[in-house]
């Protein structure tokens, strides 16, 4: 049911200098999802706890229920986003979540390692730091502030992290982030002792020996990886990723020289594993550089199919078409791995080949201004790259570069469709409850009088499901109360379209129209009750001044003086007025009418201000010369 709030009359200032009176707001609007509309059972009986507070008019105890419910639920999402890779929207999700649970530990965690997995470093790091206040020995903020550092090729930052974490928690993930990071520091002799403790513990078995290959691999040492994945060939020769693996340090030791040995092994991890996509996209790199055109495009076009999301592969797929003179696919491809790659500086900036190249093809076609945008960006982040690699040997750059392109790929993990699809039934079911909650709590916050924090929840609401019942409604009045003219106007038009009768939602628009500035669309908006405006003096100045600003200057004028006439103790109609004769380019009248004001109303700043500025402008004049 509707509950009552009534607003008093407030002053407040366009922005364009008019002061006008609010309207009153009468009462907000609660939803209620049927209970089957939720997922889990967890959720399901936060949500049942919510609803049941609510009802037994506990707002309180409900406000906190409800947000419970949306954060279980909402970081519930973000957890199979991130597991799809959809690393944006599940750090935009965990955001969210942790608005509401500021002090959940866990849930602040895996916040920081959402947005570091959205290439937001700065944000991951402030978001560990804060864990570490609260829980100085947490390992886990420890090796996230490592990989943060490591990522930002910092490796003396990262390994002083690691150690710190490997110190409080030696697991086996730690210790290979921190051999990791010795390699990247070229501490060879640190790593090895940690490998070696690694195969005392863990045992000395293929796995070990293919994660210590990939360490050494990805961080430029590809000779001692090839030896690793050798040993584990001993071991088990059918270990998935293992012959895709020693292929890829093959490239890594010796590049093009190496090219049979390479392909022969991803051809053996394809007889294995027929859809591995790393070694199709392996293949067809190989294919490209040796020019043999047919088989490249086979091998990236089924890597394309099991990893639609990988920018490489479609990169490799513009190269492949600008040799052979294919513009119009070159294109297609080429925005797409631009568009894929949400780090630029992913892979030491690889996306710069792909603007270099979609340029060529846009020169090629005639389309000279696009082409020159697109060398221009190739140009800046190219500049990036070079920064990047300040310090570093040529060897050293064509080492790191090769890992990017190899061993690491896998950073961009297939999207699997079926996931996708349950994740997203799983998202549909939760949407409504989650709106619904939102709803309620800016319901009950508009019930106290805390309009922003209204404001807020139906916003987020509208992001859960923007056709919830009532929504606009909320949303409208609560921006209005809020003075938030500009998150108004939208939901208050909205309500409008459907309900074109409601006239405190027409005078509520025209009046956040006139505040935004949108004098013509004040106007209009208020036209329809034109004849009734009289009856309230507040929204009467408001139509005047639209008109006024709008370009009717004579008609808002007439409107004021009317106003005046019937209400001459009331200084805003005076200072309104006197606006309006200064829009005119009448100053002597202005002057007459803002002095009145001033007299009514000694306080104000604003007429002061206008005064002396006439009175400026007059002493400015040149005074007429005796003839």
């Amino acid at each position: 049911m509707p509950s009552a709030v009534q607003i008093p009359h407030t002053q407040s200032t366009s922005s364009n200098g008019w002061q006008i009176g609010l309207l009153a707001v009468a009462f907000f609007y609660f939803a209620i999802v049927a209970p089957s509309q939720t997922a889990q059972p967890d959720l399901q009986q936060q949500y049942d706890k919510a609803q049941s507070l609510q009802s037994s008019g506990d707002m309180e105890q409900a406000v906190f229920a409800y947000k419970v419910f949306i954060a279980s639920a909402v970081a519930e999402l973000a957890e199979d986003r991130s597991k799809i890779g959809d690393n944006p929207l599940a750090a935009k999700q965990f955001e969210e979540s942790l608005a509401l649970h500021p002090n959940d530990l866990d849930l602040l965690l895996r916040t920081a390692q959402a947005e570091r997995d959205a290439s937001n470093p700065a944000r991951a790091q402030e978001l560990a730091q804060q864990l570490l206040t609260a829980e100085p020995r947490s390992a886990e903020a420890h090796a996230l502030l490592g990989s943060i550092a490591s990522r930002s090729g910092d490796p003396d930052s990262a390994v002083k992290e690691y150690e710190i974490a490997v110190a409080i928690d030696p697991s086996i993930a730690n210790g290979f982030a921190l051999a990791k990071a010795y390699l990247m520091k070229k501490d060879e002799n640190s790593a090895a002792k940690i490998f070696t403790e690694m195969l005392a513990s863990a045992g000395d078995n293929a796995a070990v020996h293919l994660d210590i290959g990939r360490t050494y691999g990805e961080t430029g040492y590809p000779d001692q990886a090839i030896i690793e994945f050798k040993r584990a060939l001993v071991e088990d020769p059918k270990l998935p990723g293992l012959h895709y693996s020693l292929g890829a340090s093959y490239l890594l030791s010796m590049g093009e020289i190496d090219f049979p040995k390479a392909a022969a092994e991803f051809h053996k991890e394809l007889a294995l594993h027929p859809d591995d996509f790393l070694s199709h996209s392996q293949l067809g790199y190989i294919a490209v550089n040796e020019h043999n055109y047919r088989e490249a495009e086979k091998e990236l076009r089924r890597a394309a199919e099991l990893n639609p999301r990988d920018p490489d592969t479609q990169l490799s797929l513009g190269q492949l078409y600008v040799d052979t003179n294919r513009p119009r696919e070159a294109e297609s491809v080429l925005r797409q791995s631009i568009a894929l790659t949400t780090d630029p500086s992913r892979n030491h900036y690889q996306v710069q080949r792909a603007h270099y190249l979609l340029g060529r093809v846009l020169m090629q076609t005639g389309h000279t201004d696009a082409a020159k945008a697109e060398m221009q960006t190739s140009t800046d982040l190219l500049k990036l790259s070079t920064l990047q690699n300040q310090g570093k040997s040529a060897a050293e750059i064509a080492a790191s570069e090769k890992a990017d392109h190899s061993l690491n790929k896998a950073a961009v993990p297939a999207l699997d469709p079926q996931a996708m699809q349950q994740m997203e039934e799983v998202e549909k079911r939760l949407s409504p409850a989650i709106a619904d909650s939102y709803n309620n709590v800016g319901a009950i916050a508009a019930q106290d009088g805390d309009f922003a924090a209204a404001v807020s929840a139906f916003q987020h609401a509208a992001e859960w499901n923007p056709h919830l019942e009532g929504l606009d409604y909320n949303l409208g009045r609560a921006a209005y109360s809020a003075k938030d003219y500009a998150a108004a106007v939208a939901p208050l038009g909205s309500y409008l379209q459907q309900h074109p009768k409601d006239t405190w939602f027409r005078s509520a628009l025209g009046v956040s129209l006139f505040m935004t500035g949108s004098y013509h669309a004040a106007v209009e908006t208020l036209q329809p009750i034109g004849a009734r405006l009289q009856a309230s003096p507040q929204l009467a100045s408001i139509y005047a001044a639209a008109l006024v600003e709008s370009g009717d200057v004579a008609a808002g004028i007439a409107r004021l003086q009317q106003l005046e006439a019937a209400n001459p103790d009331k200084p805003e109609f005076h200072r309104m007025l006197g606006r309006a004769w200064l829009r005119s380019g009448d100053n002597n009248r202005a002057e007459q009418e803002l002095r009145a004001a001033l007299r009514l109303d000694p306080s104000d700043t604003d007429t002061q201000h206008r005064l002396a500025q006439l009175e400026q402008a007059k002493s400015a004049r040149p005074s007429a010369e005796p003839k």
